[in-house]
């Protein structure tokens, strides 16, 4: 018996419902991020995860961005990057395939995957590379870039595995013949198991105390009333001043300059004499030994 027209109309509406209903009804996608922390460091590793709730035997794919190729794609519903750089950075979703109905799942959400260059340590020293026995020396450790400010430091010395030092700043004093090396720091995030790239090396050279050499821009006898200027020479310059003694070698007696020079404007009889110099630098004063003396003779003639 022939359906009446009225019949066909609510059996074709009820068709098209069930195909409607079946388009919505494919399973969901559910894409995360397994990693410890954000955002990524280059050179670790990340795993992104597919989650398709029922069903089974699906062949998952990752897209990254708006591409239509998948960036990978497995039996497993995990894709790792082992080593992220920075082209791995940007958004991605996951879907899923099988060979049964449904035979696909629908888009997952995305997820946006930050990397960032690892946080490069570098290294300061006070009052510098070269430095002598007896002195203090001051080794500073810090880490550019990351986002990071939760720091443990690990100082190395000639490539030892054994750090020789944890603190930022490594501080050696007095400094011996047996801290002269090459000298390396990282960091590790506490807490975690992030570290910063190895600093670049620095050697610091150790050296006996030096002897500066004390010169008069005068070769004979001043006269007086003219001026007259003392030179403190050391071939370590930096950061040092310098001290100036006249007939005794005492710390009372001492004049200080910023500079390796000390003038006599116009010099008198009174200014005829013995001198001598040394330098000094840092906090306490580290002392140079004194130069040898030099006299300064004055004429009328």
């Amino acid at each position: 018996m022939e359906k009446s027209p009225y019949a066909r109309d609510k059996a074709k509406n009820q068709y098209l419902l069930g195909m409607n209903f079946g388009l919505s009804a494919l399973p969901t996608a559910k894409l995360t991020v397994e990693t410890r922390w954000s955002p990524v460091f280059t050179g670790e590793s990340v795993t992104l995860k597919c989650e398709i709730q029922s069903h089974s035997n699906w062949r998952y794919q990752w897209y990254k961005g708006s591409s239509g190729t998948a960036v990978s794609q497995s039996q497993t519903n995990t894709f790792t990057i082992r080593s992220a750089a920075d082209q791995d950075q940007g958004q991605y979703w996951c879907r899923g395939e099988r060979d049964n109905r449904p035979s696909s799942s629908q888009p997952s959400n995305t997820v946006t995957l930050r990397v960032k260059e690892r946080p490069r340590a570098v290294v300061s020293i006070q009052p510098g590379d070269q430095v002598f026995i007896g002195e203090t020396v001051t080794l500073r450790c810090d880490i550019q870039g990351g986002g990071v400010s939760n720091w443990q430091y690990s100082w190395f010395k000639d490539g030892s595995s054994t750090p020789v030092s944890n603190k930022q700043q490594y501080s050696i004093s007095p400094v011996t013949e047996s801290h002269r090396g090459k000298y390396t720091c990282s960091g590790t995030e506490r807490g975690t198991s992030r570290y910063s790239h190895t600093s670049k090396a620095v050697t610091l050279t150790v050296s006996e105390k030096p002897k500066p050499e004390l010169t008069s821009s005068h070769k004979g006898a001043a006269l007086i009333g003219n001026p007259v200027v003392l030179y403190c020479k050391l071939d370590h310059s930096a950061g040092w001043r310098f001290y100036w003694s006249k007939h005794t070698q005492s710390l009372e007696n001492e004049t200080k300059t910023e500079t390796h020079s000390y003038t006599i404007s116009s010099v008198s009889v009174s200014d005829g004499g013995q001198y001598w110099c040394r330098a000094g630098r840092g906090t306490p004063v580290y002392y140079t030994h004194y130069s040898d003396a030099l006299w300064i003779n004055v004429t009328g003639e």
